[in-house]
């Protein structure tokens, strides 16, 4: 999951499959795969993005948001797994069902080049795809935004501001937030700069947002997803559960934000 997160649940459902992991096992391998991702998305979001965009302090209360649900499903996982009444039985070394077996000559370290080669030959679709992907919904929301067309939206965001006690100069940011964070972000830091909202007002926008963000995400995109790896149910459990522990780190955040930040 280091390396890769689809393929770490690619594996995980081939051990379920040949028995090797429990449904218990396959659920919880499913939620600790993701854990890896808080980490690799800090150093590759939230401190090239995030950090210049928002500034120090709110950025790092951005940052605290995203690494407490690391830090919730790792404890899941931990006490689900100590907790256990039903200790499975020695399953056969994992290693068997690898093509390379680590005790091979030919599974020796490659040199640093043909890493980065292999990495590049395999990856590079998937780079341009995600290049195109982010250039094309960042006009895209940014046209629905400035055409008028995602009013529903924020008619329907209104009344969360509200309660928030948030200025209405917050629902654009908000409704692009839930298309495009990094987009939301970019909206968000401009109004920061121009002195429409204060870091108070953009932090528990941004907190709030994600809560309508994240269900968005899920279903849209990382629920198909799972559904194709784990099947419909365990991939529904694994979804619902990643899900629910994002949206209890935002909600602690947010409450903290709410008492605490001035």
């Amino acid at each position: 999951a280091i390396g890769s997160m689809i393929a770490a649940h690619t594996m995980a459902a081939q051990f379920y499959e040949k028995g090797r992991l429990s449904d218990r096992e396959l659920r919880l391998t499913g939620v600790l795969n993701t854990v890896p991702f808080h980490v690799k998305e800090t150093l590759t979001f939230q401190l090239p993005i995030v950090l210049p965009l928002l500034g120090f302090r709110l950025a790092m209360i951005y940052v605290a948001a995203f690494w407490l649900t690391g830090i919730l499903k790792l404890v899941f996982v931990l006490a689900r797994g100590w907790f256990s009444n039903n200790p499975q039985d020695d399953k056969d070394d994992a290693f068997a069902l690898n093509e390379c077996q680590p005790d091979d000559p030919k599974c020796g370290r490659r040199a640093l080049v043909q890493v980065l080669k292999d990495t590049w030959d395999a990856r590079k679709k998937m780079y341009f795809k995600m290049i195109m992907l982010l250039a094309t919904v960042t006009l895209t929301v940014q046209l629905l935004t400035l055409s008028g067309m995602l009013t529903w939206v924020e008619k329907g965001i209104a009344p969360l501001t509200s309660v928030l006690g948030l200025p209405p100069s917050v629902v654009g940011p908000i409704t692009t937030y839930l298309f495009s964070p990094t987009v939301g972000i970019t909206y968000m830091s401009n109004l920061m700069a121009q002195g429409h909202v204060s870091g108070y007002e953009a932090i528990t926008a941004l907190m709030a947002g994600g809560l309508l963000m994240i269900p968005i995400t899920r279903i849209r995109r990382t629920l198909p997803r799972y559904i194709a790896i784990f099947g419909a149910k365990h991939g529904t459990s694994i979804c619902v559960m990643t899900m629910g522990f994002a949206m209890l780190s935002r909600v602690i955040v947010l409450a903290w934000i709410l008492i605490w930040f001035k």
